[in-house]
């Protein structure tokens, strides 16, 4: 088996024990906490290997094909629009879906350090590391939300939304123009 497809085995069968897995993690209604020191592991683990400059090699292979690199970033892409679901309901004043949304919400959230890591072990250079930096300022407010935080000063949850909302606006819009740059100039 060559390397390439041996790479896509292992993300199939990462991604099939992950779907069988999200039904048990889903139901079991996760506490912020949880929530909480699952995403510091992983963005902790992204910080490390972005410092350390350590990269997967057999995941490098799989980063260097064209195909590869399309759909983890349209996954990206599906992923984030997911995410801003939950956003859209509160804003058509859905609460009651809403409410029903934020633990997949949060999950969802809390994987970004992963779907990102499978999409580029790097954080670029420019343009695409503002882009980086931004998706995980994004991932680091929703991490340390008003549960975790326990700030309980009035100005506190206007201003920790309106940065996280803020950021995931900003990183849309740096989304789009990565996807314009990209097939624009090949």
């Amino acid at each position: 088996m060559t390397l390439p497809v041996k790479g896509l085995v292992f993300v199939q069968d990462f991604i099939i024990r992950l779907k069988s897995s999200l039904p048990v993690a889903l139901g079991s209604g996760l506490s912020a906490r949880r929530y909480f020191w699952v995403g510091l592991f992983l963005s902790t683990a992204l910080l490390v290997q972005q410092s350390i400059g350590w990269r997967w090699t057999l995941l490098t292979g799989l980063q260097d094909d064209d195909t590869y690199k399309l759909a983890t970033g349209f996954g990206l892409l599906a992923f984030v629009l997911y995410q801003w679901r939950f956003s859209v309901k509160r804003a058509q004043g859905e609460q009651r879906k809403a409410a029903t949304m934020m633990g997949r919400h949060k999950l969802f959230g809390t994987l970004l350090p992963l779907f990102f890591f499978f999409h580029s072990q790097t954080l670029g250079y420019g343009y695409q590391e503002i882009f980086s930096l931004t998706l995980l300022l994004a991932f680091l407010t929703g991490l340390l939300n008003f549960q975790i935080v326990q700030i309980h000063k009035p100005w506190y949850r206007p201003v920790w939304i309106s940065a996280h909302v803020g950021l995931s606006m900003m990183l849309l819009l740096l989304m789009v123009y990565h996807v314009y740059l990209d097939y624009a100039f090949k």
